[in-house]
């Protein structure tokens, strides 16, 4: 007899474990769309373009844009700015000119850092 009153009040606390738990989540989701809360499934060329600038090691570049000197971190396409100066173009020779419009790529940012300072002290 007491064995079956000790599993009736273990086995009503576990009842009302889980209805409270059970009950909680319930209330947690009442007014939730289940399409709201599903993130977008990645495509397969975000996928690609992701592995490709994983593989890719970062190169840096010093370009004159408008009368900008900027350094720019380059992965594969994507370009984050890292430094930009207004530079006077005028008094700088117009060959060195000319090849930053193109763009002078670097391995090192040590070595674009160098020749934009260069450039703007």
């Amino acid at each position: 007899m007491k064995n079956l009153k000790n599993t009736i009040i273990v086995s009503s606390y576990l009842l009302l474990i889980a209805l409270f738990f059970g009950g909680g989540y319930a209330l947690g989701r009442i007014g939730t769309d289940s399409k709201e809360n599903e993130m977008p499934l990645p495509t397969t060329a975000a996928v690609e373009t992701i592995a490709e600038n994983e593989n890719k090691s970062p190169y840096y570049e010093v370009k004159s844009e408008n009368g900008r000197l900027v350094i720019y971190k380059c992965i594969g396409d994507n370009k984050q700015v890292i430094a930009s100066e207004e530079i006077s173009e005028n008094i700088f020779p117009k060959d060195d000119i000319e090849e930053l419009k193109e763009g002078v790529q670097f391995d090192r940012l040590e070595e674009a850092q160098q020749m934009f300072e260069n450039f703007v002290s």
